[in-house]
């Protein structure tokens, strides 16, 4: 039933993550230089990772996927009247909802893995820019695309709330995406920021457990 629900999931939301990806190769820099030999522009004397715009449009692009697969996931169903069919299988409220943080989440990083590698391995090929490129100029991409999830999981929350959209619902929204830019502090301190990420990873899904399991869905 899980990989039933799973494939139900990645059906619904593949499209989405396509476009995501699409955009992330689209304006994140490097697409240009990776994909092109000849039209390279300034992208030659930036520093790949370091001294361009990557990690800002790399920013930008993750947020808005990580924020529409979540809504996605959650109102869409509300919307459709998806949620009684999906309570009425074989599978406990608790599968249903980890199948879709499953295939969600998945779906974001590997957009998100995708983007990094691509530009990365373009920064590695000799001869494309002039500045020298090593892996450890990736750690904060790496990082932002973990934090990031953050926002994934603070939008799906956002969208199974029994609360109306004029009042609190957006409130775990707008605290998630708060935390997980204050946690962009703590990347010179690797231990701690990975401590911290990992409770507020486990209290949202905690929170969407308990939002889930305390909603009406009639």
């Amino acid at each position: 039933m899980l990989k039933a629900l799973m494939l139900k999931e990645l059906h619904e939301t593949a499209w989405i993550a396509l476009v995501g990806l699409l955009a992330q190769l689209a304006f994140v820099d490097g697409f240009l230089p990776f994909w092109s030999t000849g039209s390279m522009g300034d992208f030659r004397y930036q520093i790949p990772f370091l001294g361009d715009n990557f990690l800002g449009a790399f920013g930008y692009v993750s947020v808005f996927l990580a924020v529409a697969l979540g809504l996605r996931q959650t109102v869409w169903e509300s919307r459709g009247g998806t949620w009684l069919f999906l309570l009425h299988r074989p599978a406990s409220l608790r599968r249903v909802l980890a199948a879709k943080l499953l295939v969600g989440g998945g779906l974001y990083l590997l957009c998100g893995l995708i983007a990094i590698l691509s530009y990365a391995a373009w920064a590695a090929m000799p001869g494309r820019h002039a500045s020298p490129f090593r892996w450890w100029m990736t750690a904060n991409a790496w990082a932002a695309w973990g934090l990031i999830a953050i926002v994934y999981l603070s939008a799906f929350l956002t969208g199974i709330r029994p609360a109306r959209w004029f009042g609190t619902r957006l409130l775990p929204l707008v605290a998630g995406g708060t935390l997980a830019l204050m946690l962009c502090f703590t990347l010179a301190w690797p231990p701690v920021g990975v401590a911290v990420f990992l409770l507020m990873a486990a209290g949202l899904v905690g929170l969407i457990n308990f939002s889930a399991q305390s909603r009406d869905f009639s």
